[in-house]
């Protein structure tokens, strides 16, 4: 099974995206994950630096998925 980060929490979020349509694009240092319609990217932390990465990572999303929105 391949995991997408070391954080149990941001590499589970992660695959429940995958799930709903996203796809996720390997990159050198980081991963990241792109909207169905490709109009949002979020970066994956691989190695997250600290306890609120998994916060952070969700925070992202939640503006992306408001941008997304936005006409």
């Amino acid at each position: 099974m391949r995991r997408y980060s070391r954080s149990d929490k941001i590499d589970a979020e992660v695959r429940r995206l995958l799930a709903l349509g996203w796809t996720y694009r390997r990159g050198s240092k980081h991963g990241r994950v792109v909207s169905p319609d490709g109009k949002a990217a979020v970066t994956v932390p691989g190695t997250p630096s600290d306890k609120r990465s998994p916060l952070n990572f969700v925070r992202d999303l939640k503006r992306a998925a408001i941008c997304i929105m936005r006409p």
